[in-house]
């Protein structure tokens, strides 16, 4: 059909399963399919193994594996992912499966590490596809044109990122099936103010509070951030650094406005352990003795805390709005990361120079 989308009696839909799947991606897609009515089929390696989620929230046997079934009894296959991909491309079977469903027409939808599968089937080369930002190159060595969207459509291949994509991933493949949900009428895809939280919610996803917790330890984080900054710009004498400290705490205090934000759009607010208590009396006696380089070596730590908790929470929920804050700010601090560094490399350069050059003007005798 020229737009790929199937009609028709019910849906067949195969979902592959190895250990360490990303348990949301595995359970997401499996739970909007069968709510849609989807026939839906979990394929392993073999079916007398229970597959573990990474997170253990799965534990799955499979109903036939990717010998014995054939691509063309289905109108889609879905791989999640996790580890469970890494695993999937050593399965000749399975890699061949994919392969005779891509080459007979069938809808096929990778999300996160799912395209590494693709990847062994050669299956990327002239698609544009997305995926885990860690297997970019890989995809792009493997001929696709990377595209950091939530979800990319290429005629009978979907892909998606991450967990955040989940409610809009599973949201195209049902279109694409051309399965309804009564009393749930399925948003737009690109429509970025939809209510994603709660179709993921509802699907098997994050909770409100769960998205409430990680929103208020971020908040946490920041707080921290700028307590600790603000008493860095003012140990500061040097302009350039003093200037620079101002600023990562400027960006501290907007990065929490926004994180407010959010938590009010889901009608809660900010925990009561939320602030950064305690930090001064943390701060206060290292600052006395501290000179130009710590303070420098002391504000990167902070800041690589800060880029490391950040990129953990992108990979946690399964809202792509909130998903998008930290994201925001995880950039925001790898930029603030470098720069300190920078700085630290080129004054640690300086002093070491400084320390070396031979002292002039000292009487020579014979």
């Amino acid at each position: 059909m020229a737009n790929n989308e199937t009609t028709g009696g019910t849906k067949r839909v195969a979902i592959l399963i190895e250990q360490h799947v990303e348990d949301s991606e595995f359970q997401i897609p499996y739970n909007a399919l069968k709510e849609a009515g989807a026939e839906v089929t979990v394929l392993g390696s073999r079916v007398n193994e229970t597959y573990q989620g990474k997170n253990l929230k799965v534990s799955q046997k499979a109903d036939r594996t990717t010998t014995d079934a054939l691509a063309e009894e289905f109108d889609c296959v879905v791989i999640p992912g996790g580890a469970a991909p890494d695993r999937m491309r050593t399965n000749m079977k399975t890699v061949r499966f994919v392969q005779d469903a891509v080459e007979s027409g069938k809808l096929v939808a990778a999300v996160c590490h799912g395209p590494q599968v693709l990847i062994e089937g050669d299956l990327l080369k002239g698609k544009r596809a997305t995926g885990f930002r860690a297997i970019r190159k890989d995809m792009e060595n493997a001929g696709a044109t990377y595209e950091n969207a939530h979800l990319v459509e290429d005629g009978q291949l979907i892909t998606s990122r991450r967990p955040a994509d989940l409610p809009i991933f599973a949201s195209a493949i049902l279109k694409r099936l051309g399965l309804h949900i009564k009393d749930k009428p399925l948003p737009d895809t690109d429509d970025q103010s939809a209510d994603w939280q709660q179709l993921a919610e509802g699907w098997g996803g994050s909770t409100k509070a769960e998205i409430d917790d990680a929103l208020n330890t971020a908040i946490r984080g920041e707080r921290y951030g700028l307590t600790a900054f603000e008493h860095y710009a003012d140990k500061e004498a040097d302009a350039e650094l003093k200037s620079l400290f101002t600023e990562v705490a400027d960006s501290k205090r907007r990065h929490i406005a926004m994180l407010e934000e959010r938590l009010g759009n889901l009608g809660e607010k900010e925990g009561l352990q939320a602030a950064g208590s305690g930090v001064w009396a943390t701060l206060q006696s290292w600052l006395q003795s501290s000179g130009e380089l710590a303070l420098l070596q002391r504000a990167m730590g902070d800041l690589q805390t800060g880029v490391v908790d950040a990129f953990n929470l992108t990979t946690q929920l399964t809202d792509p709005v909130t998903t998008a804050v930290f994201d925001e700010i995880e950039v925001a601090i790898a930029k603030q990361e470098q720069r300190v560094a920078d700085i630290y490399h080129a004054r640690r350069g300086r002093e070491k120079s400084e320390s070396a050059t031979p002292t002039t003007g000292a009487a020579v005798t014979a």
